[in-house]
């Protein structure tokens, strides 16, 4: 048997109003706790908004960066490195964002999430670099252009990148600026290189 409210219409709707207005308040203290710079009372409205269950944020994107940091994969001949563009990572700062839906590009997806903490590295990541190393054909199909058979070493480099204002589109041509963030210490391919 369901038990209902036998209450005045006006009562009812007074309450889903209320009901409303709560859930939309709290809505908005949770988009400044994630969206806005953090202050100490910030981090005690999320603690108290974390114990009220109104919403899941488990799902891919829970939360969401301000920055936008990624790898790229470079190779050393001997005298310089040069970078290997994924086919799907924003990379040479001319070329357009790549329009991928619905296909999912597992490795460079993946590699963005590596870009987001920059801790060591996770056995897929180690993985690329070694065959960069000793198998570039195996992944030769994830890069733009062809990689080089016997490099000397390779690395990754991290990039901040951001996207150009429609200004600065208009006269460079250019759709990213990106700064260096660093790069992880190179894996040596050959025992006779000398690599910086």
């Amino acid at each position: 048997m369901r038990a209902s409210l036998n209450l005045p219409v006006p009562l009812r709707r007074a309450a889903a109003i209320s009901g409303a207005a709560a859930y939309v308040l709290l809505s908005l203290a949770g988009a400044k706790v994630h969206f806005t710079r953090r202050t100490k009372r910030d981090d005690r409205l999320a603690w108290v908004l974390a114990r009220i269950p109104l919403v899941s944020t488990y799902h891919l994107f829970g939360a969401i960066t301000r920055e936008r940091i990624e790898p790229e994969l470079q190779t050393y001949d001997g005298a310089t490195w040069t970078a290997h563009d994924l086919r799907h990572k924003p990379g040479d700062v001319h070329r357009a964002p790549d329009y991928v839906a619905p296909h999912q590009p597992r490795v460079d997806f993946q590699l963005w999430f590596y870009g987001l903490s920059l801790r060591s590295p996770p056995p897929y990541v180690g993985a690329l670099v070694d065959r960069a190393c000793h198998d570039p054909a195996a992944i030769q199909p994830l890069f733009a252009e062809p990689l080089p058979e016997h490099p000397a070493a390779v690395r990754l480099a991290f990039f901040r990148y951001h996207f150009t204002t429609p200004e600065e589109r208009r006269a460079t041509g250019a759709w990213w600026k990106r700064e260096w963030v660093g790069a992880k210490a190179p894996l040596v391919c050959r025992p006779d290189a000398a690599v910086p």
